[in-house]
């Protein structure tokens, strides 16, 4: 009988170099991340966090967390297909572009450390936290790096990465494919992403990106010097990936594994999904049957490995219309409160005329006044 298989932390790190264009070798840490923006995303979409001393670490937390909602009002479709959807309109939080303006150090490299998960465990399992801790800040305090720009994702006691992992990888490689990636869902799944060709194309049009877009990065925008990025289709897809932390999963037939469990979301009447990924380690083109779920997954190189599955049904109107209420709402947070009432025209303190008017608000619209004020800071 076969036996399974995990990513092991080597392998790991030459996937990420090989999907992660802002990765850099470097001789402390296993990674230089040339893009401060980019160790935001990777703390905001993984378990690794910043470490700020011996006992406290600090992380950020996607704006679709469901247990931690931004604004104390959340807008929330009434139709029961799409209750999940949790629309959370801007109103008075911060965006994360301003943590920026504040703490300006965000914005500079970042230090990426794999930490071996198996040298921190004792023979009865247990996983020592605080002695990680202290050495991992001690050798970051004795090579001259700041702790607060080192990220830290420890891997399990085995030497291993788990589902975070590949949800993170899939999301890279859809991402430089010109999807909105995203916690926001329309069913079950682990992560979503959102074809949406003529949001996509303005944004890139208007160097505001050069590929697609966590939807958090949609609050963190700055101009775009050039970019090679084109537009490979127009049409919408709404997509669910499963990941799964090993090859047996990522692979299996089962309801609640890996292929199976995607074709189950997929087919799910609700969910208005277009099309699946099942995302996990070694997994063969030819190991997924189902012409319904593509794939994402590497060989024991770490060479990425991508297969797109064929669509499912066509998207639904009305929860694509979601999604780019959505995007708008991310691409609003970049505006101040006053300056999104000054872009509707409205100085009330009515709350339903707000809302009416935010979600009726033009794509155009909110681009040429954001680069208005990227233009004049």
């Amino acid at each position: 009988m076969a036996q399974d298989r995990w990513i092991d932390i080597e392998t790991a790190k030459k996937l990420l170099k090989n999907t992660c264009k802002f990765l850099e070798q470097h001789n402390v840490a296993d990674f230089k991340i040339t893009d401060g923006k980019e160790a935001i995303l990777m703390s905001l979409y993984t378990g690794a966090f910043f470490i700020l001393n011996e006992k406290y670490k600090f992380k950020f937390r996607p704006v679709a967390d469901a247990f931690h909602a931004r604004e104390p009002v959340t807008l929330i479709p009434s139709n029961e297909e799409v209750w999940s959807s949790s629309e959370v309109a801007p109103i008075f939080a911060q965006p994360l572009s301003s943590y920026f303006k504040f703490f300006p150090d965000l914005m500079k490299p970042k230090y990426l450390f794999m930490i071996k998960g198996a040298d921190y465990t004792s023979r009865k399992g247990f996983f020592a936290k605080e002695r990680m801790f202290k050495e991992t800040y001690e050798k970051i305090k004795e090579n001259g790096l700041n702790p607060a720009d080192c990220l830290i994702w420890c891997s399990t006691t085995d030497n291993t990465y788990g589902e975070d992992f590949w949800e993170y990888i899939s999301s890279i490689v859809l991402r430089n494919k010109g999807y909105f990636v995203t916690c926001y869902t329309l069913g079950g799944g682990d992560i979503y992403a959102y074809y949406i060709s003529d949001y996509i194309e303005k944004l890139v049009k208007n160097k505001l990106l050069d590929k697609g877009a966590f939807i958090e990065e949609l609050e963190m925008l700055n101009n775009v010097k050039e970019t090679t990025f084109s537009l490979s289709k127009m049409n919408y897809e709404s997509i669910v990936i499963e990941a799964e932390s090993s090859e047996m999963r990522t692979r299996s037939g089962s309801d609640n594994a890996g292929v199976g469990q995607a074709l189950r979301y997929l087919s799910d009447w609700n969910s208005g999904y277009t099309h699946a990924f099942t995302a996990g380690p070694f997994t063969k083109i030819e190991d997924v049957r189902n012409k319904n779920i593509g794939l994402i997954s590497c060989d024991e190189n770490g060479n990425l490995i991508f297969k797109e599955g064929e669509a499912y049904r066509e998207p639904s109107e009305e929860k694509i219309e979601i999604i780019k209420n959505v995007i708008k709402c991310s691409l609003l947070r970049n505006l101040s409160f006053e300056e999104r009432c000054k872009l509707m025209d409205i100085s009330t303190t009515n709350l339903n005329e707000y809302f009416d008017k935010i979600l009726i608000l033009n794509i155009d619209q909110i681009l040429e006044k954001i680069k208005e004020k990227l233009k004049s800071s």
